[in-house]
């Protein structure tokens, strides 16, 4: 809710009441946050952020036939909103009503080429062309008009509610549309490269000393060093290509619907987890070593298929302090729409 609108200034109390409701979502408590828009609409009735708030609170808490009314009150007062034509146009297609659907994708068209909408448009339209000739208008120009099915990757209803219901009736669901692609940075790893040289350095020093105080002279000193030199100069070699390769095998790439996480070099690693699978907010997670490299963590705990245990899973050093927190904010944001209470053998 947050992301896609600013209130639009009706006084201090509206901004306050606004910034409330918008928290109480980001909380994943629409219903408290209807309340307050509620409350908020009471006093300022012309207050557009909050007018389209209460369409996406309206459905999450699972009053979807409510929405219309409101989105197109938006559309009323403010024609190029085009958020609020594209939602219409998810709730009216998925309820049916093609040509309507078909109206307000045309509406965000004339703004903006949002998301899917042309897609999602031309579906419409190839529905209605297809009605009109399997099903020729009767005596009174009546038509049966049919739900378009938007075609894969697509939701068959707007907002996070979508993923559960098709999770109930399926067991199966797609990722949604790509939404941010974040890697491991290069200057994550070089504390990790530090140490390796340290103690390669301390070892061949050690070994320096052990050779000149064992009488052996100086191919006794040589037959020491030579082993570790050897290493440190593969290693030399080696650690470039490991970053490189690193850098650019570990991340992640976020969804509408959940994130996958890349890890490993040796041991590759790919786990998928589902928004809803969440189990609570992300961890940020900074090391001493990190604030040389201006880096940080993202730690996720999540349910495991078996649905009773919690695992673990990271997205190391992907970027500065504020990008890992602003992408820990957007998956805390995420969560609570798209969860599922999992119950376990107590329940």
């Amino acid at each position: 809710m947050a992301d896609e609108d600013q209130p639009g200034g009706s006084g201090d109390d509206a901004g306050a009441l606004y910034a409330q409701a918008n928290d109480l979502h980001r909380r994943g408590r629409p219903e408290e946050a209807l309340a307050v828009l509620d409350r908020l609409l009471r006093d300022d009735p012309d207050h557009v952020a909050a007018r389209y708030a209460r369409a996406i609170c309206l459905v999450d808490v699972g009053r979807p036939a409510e929405a219309p009314a409101q989105l197109r009150r938006v559309l009323d007062s403010e024609p190029g909103h085009y958020e609020a034509a594209y939602r219409l146009g998810r709730l009216l297609q998925a309820d049916g009503d093609v040509e309507g659907a078909a109206e307000a994708y045309r509406q965000v068209l004339t703004v903006t080429p949002f998301q899917d909408t042309p897609a999602r448009l031309r579906a419409c339209e190839n529905a209605l062309a297809t009605t009109r000739l399997n099903h020729p208008p009767g005596p009174t120009g009546g038509a049966n008009t049919p739900v378009v099915d938007p075609g894969p990757g697509s939701a068959s209803t707007p907002g996070p509610p979508t993923l559960r219901s098709r999770l109930d009736a399926q067991r199966v669901a797609d990722r949604g549309r790509p939404v941010r692609s974040v890697s491991l940075k290069a200057r994550h790893l070089i504390p990790s490269i530090g140490k390796v040289f340290l103690i390669a350095a301390v070892a061949n020093i050690i070994f320096v000393v052990v050779a000149a105080t064992s009488g052996g002279g100086g191919g006794m000193a040589i037959m020491f060093i030579f082993p570790f030199v050897a290493i440190s100069l593969v290693g030399i070699l080696f650690f470039p290509v490991w970053v490189f390769v690193k850098s650019r095998t570990n991340g992640a790439d976020f969804y509408e619907y959940g994130v996958e996480i890349k890890s490993g070099f040796v041991r590759r690693s790919i786990q998928f987890v589902w928004y809803y699978q969440i189990a609570e907010a992300p961890t940020y997670v900074r090391s001493f070593a990190n604030y040389f490299t201006n880096t940080a963590s993202l730690r996720i705990h999540y349910n495991s298929s078996a649905a009773t245990t919690v695992e673990r899973v990271e997205i190391a050093g992907f970027g500065s302090p504020d990008e890992v927190k602003w992408i820990g904010g957007y998956l805390e944001s995420r969560v609570p729409p798209e969860r599922i209470v999992i119950r376990g053998p107590w329940t």
